[in-house]
């Protein structure tokens, strides 16, 4: 049914008085909620809802049939105040209205100032009775309460359409329905239920529904629509994180913003959908590089190879540092602003360069987007693109691209082209900490790995194995200490125990040891552990006051 038919037939329900159940039906977070209130807003707005009183009430947590009649009570409004919350005047309305209806005099103990102890039978029943003529929603029909059965609730609901003359639309994800509600709801249906609506909206229905017309909603829906998303629960997250970018990310470059918001709609899918269309979170965080192994996509399942070709049609999407501070937005929820920053700045440069013809972009371009046999071009594109822009070209796409030369038999063409990057950044140490990529397997072609490390030792600070240890216990990325702790020896950990004293022995011993406590530790700190084991062993085998002083850190001799 198309999104046109049901907002139609929403309206038609809305503007009509006579009692009626309408149900909503769609899977998880298609929006069935979010446009009944458009559609109910709307309505209101062109004067358009047949009944004075509107009352909508969740049913999740709702445990009894009696919970369920207050909630209606008490959420109960005029028309007019459709679209705000229920409070504490409009309670007050509706107790005012039942006592009038009921005769001050006959129960003058109801006052509104006495609200809160108005728990007792009587007054629920009254409070049910004068319910009459109202609009009422009862949301998230699947997600009711242990305590009431689903057949008492339909059985409500009837009761209030004949007897109480009202309208009841029902919202529920009939896909999540288990158990004796699947059965009730099937086997009662045709009897409570007067019409039924499948809503499953296009993209583009989404994307219509639930933004606005602004940069920032043309941007984010033309991504949804690009990769099919027709869940609004998770577009409505994305424009939440979106909106955080915005102000960060407005003096740079519109690409920029362009870039990050694409980024974000598609992490933010494959990181809260459950359609087994959307790639899985991780999948997408590990393909980092332009360029991938040219052989790589035959070891992948028939689903890897289908989340690759919606990857390939969305920019040829691989991940870099500007997408992983994305990322950590979608997995937080907040964003390290200086950080962001500090990418924002660097993917801006890129931007500029990328516009040349000869930018590293262009190479990739040429390699993917024909079959022409033009072998030649790409490469000299791609050399070009070093020698022009090699200042933003990662060591991961460094890598990817000496693999497509060597792949092409330009073994000579791969070397000088390592040689030209480093020649080009020289200057930025940290560029040159391999480790980390090369235990990822970010970083694979054995030239790059040992001339990145020669120029990392070149340009290291040479720090003793105390000053390492007193960095390693500061905040931050610590992967260059770490691998030059994993370098010592047995003997200079033995060094460097045997010279501390005081509180930073057992600190730093303890620093060394919790390397082996940790899950998923890289080699480097696995190292650590066992070294530092080691050298204890050799410290507590030197006497038996030692083997006692070593026993505290729980190494065994």
């Amino acid at each position: 049914m198309s999104i046109a038919i049901i907002e139609q037939q929403i309206g038609r329900f809305l503007a009509n008085e006579a009692p009626e159940v309408l149900a909503i039906k769609g899977g998880w977070g298609v929006g069935k909620t979010y446009a009944w209130n458009a559609y109910l807003h709307a309505a209101k707005n062109r004067r358009r809802i047949a009944l004075n009183d509107y009352s909508y009430v969740s049913l999740f947590g709702i445990n009894s049939l009696q919970e369920l009649k207050n909630s209606i009570f008490e959420n109960m409004m005029s028309r007019q105040y459709i679209g705000r919350r229920p409070s504490v005047e409009s309670f007050r309305t509706n107790m005012n209205r039942l006592l009038r209806t009921t005769g001050k005099k006959q129960f003058a103990f109801f006052s509104v100032e006495k609200a809160a102890e108005f728990s007792d039978a009587p007054f629920e029943s009254l409070a049910f009775l004068s319910l009459e003529k109202t609009l009422i929603c009862l949301d998230d029909f699947e997600r009711k309460g242990k305590g009431v059965e689903a057949q008492d609730i339909l059985g409500l609901i009837t009761i209030l359409k004949e007897q109480k003359k009202c309208k009841v639309v029902l919202i529920l994800n009939d896909e999540s329905l288990g158990g004796d509600s699947h059965i009730d709801y099937n086997r009662l249906r045709e009897k409570v239920i007067d019409s039924e609506l499948r809503f499953a909206p296009s993209a583009r229905d989404c994307v219509a529904i639930s933004l606005r017309n602004d940069t920032l909603g043309k941007i984010l829906g033309a991504a949804a629509i690009q990769l099919q998303i027709n869940n609004i629960r998770i577009i409505k997250k994305t424009e939440a994180l979106a909106a955080l970018l915005v102000p960060l990310l407005k003096n740079y470059d519109p690409q920029v913003l362009e870039r990050a918001i694409r980024t974000l709609t598609l992490l933010a899918w494959c990181y809260y959908s459950r359609s087994a269309e959307a790639p899985e979170y991780a999948f997408v965080m590990n393909r980092i590089a332009s360029f991938g192994n040219l052989d790589s996509e035959e070891k992948l399942t028939t689903q890897q190879q289908q989340w690759c070709a919606i990857l390939r049609g969305y920019d040829n999407f691989c991940l870099d540092d500007f997408g992983r501070q994305i990322g950590r937005l979608v997995e937080n929820g907040y964003l390290d602003e200086e950080r962001m920053g500090e990418v924002a700045e660097d993917y801006d440069e890129q931007i500029r360069a990328a516009r040349s013809e000869k930018s590293f972009q262009e190479a990739w371009r040429k390699f993917y987007n024909s079959f022409d046999d033009n072998a030649a071009d790409v490469i000299n594109c791609l050399s070009e693109s070093f020698r022009d822009n090699a200042r933003h070209i990662s060591p991961v796409n460094l890598d990817s691209s000496v693999c497509l030369l060597r792949y092409l038999g330009k073994d000579k063409l791969a070397t000088r082209i390592i040689d030209l990057y480093i020649e080009k950044r020289k200057g930025e140490k940290s560029l040159f900490a391999v480790e980390p990529a090369v235990e990822a397997e970010e970083i694979r072609d054995s030239e790059v790995i040992e001339k990145f490390r020669q120029i990392h030792h070149a340009l290291r600070e040479e720090l003793t194995l105390r000053q390492i240890c007193e960095r390693l216990h500061e905040e931050g990325d610590h992967s260059d200490e770490e691998y030059q702790l994993a370098q010592a020896s047995v003997s200079d950990f033995i060094i460097l125990f045997k010279g501390l004293c005081g509180d930073d022995l057992s600190r730093h011993i303890d620093l060394c040891l919790s390397y082996g406590r940790l899950g998923g530790i890289s080699d480097q700190q696995r190292l650590i552990a066992e070294k530092a084991t080691a050298a204890l062993q050799q410290i507590g085998s030197e006497s038996r006051l030692n083997a006692s002083r070593v026993r505290r850190f729980g190494v065994s001799l």
